[in-house]
């Protein structure tokens, strides 16, 4: 808050800083805490993070309503686990089917490329990854469905 013209300049280079979306991007995280990492036991770089916004188009079985347009934040609203499938991994699905009633599976499209599928806690906090292209372990699927939302139904 001092008026001196190193203080100008220290603002005015921050200023334009933040006009750079990976910067802002950075910059809010932290202030969200959205940098956090719990070790829930993956390395991957989304697990033990809280899972960022994407923009989704989601796929729907109704033929009247091809695709609808939402935001993963609003796919947790229910207070329910959710495994998002993001690029239409079927074994994906399928080894987190016993789980239903607790874990809402949704497959969807976004603009992401690093990752094919997430399994997010109800607090938003990813429980588990399946990189891009990467061939499914289900057994660590499996693992993070019973961690989190109890034994198989």
């Amino acid at each position: 808050m001092r008026p001196d013209p190193q203080t100008r300049a220290l603002w005015e280079m921050f200023s334009d800083l933040m006009d750079l979306d990976d910067d802002h991007r950075y910059v809010a995280d932290m202030l969200a805490d959205m940098d956090v990492r719990y070790d829930l036991g993956d390395d991957h770089r989304f697990v033990g993070t809280l899972c960022p916004d994407m923009k989704l188009t989601l796929e729907r079985p109704d033929p009247d309503v091809v695709t609808a347009v939402t935001r993963s934040a609003d796919l947790l609203r229910e207070g329910r686990g959710l495994l998002l499938d993001l690029v239409d991994r079927a074994e994906a699905r399928d080894a987190a089917a016993a789980w239903t009633g607790r874990v809402n599976t949704v497959t969807a499209r976004t603009d992401r490329v690093d990752v094919d599928a997430l399994l997010i806690r109800p607090d938003g906090c990813v429980a588990w990854a399946l990189p891009t292209g990467q061939d499914l372990d289900a057994t660590t699927l499996v693992r993070a469905l019973g961690t989190w939302f109890g034994q198989p139904a």
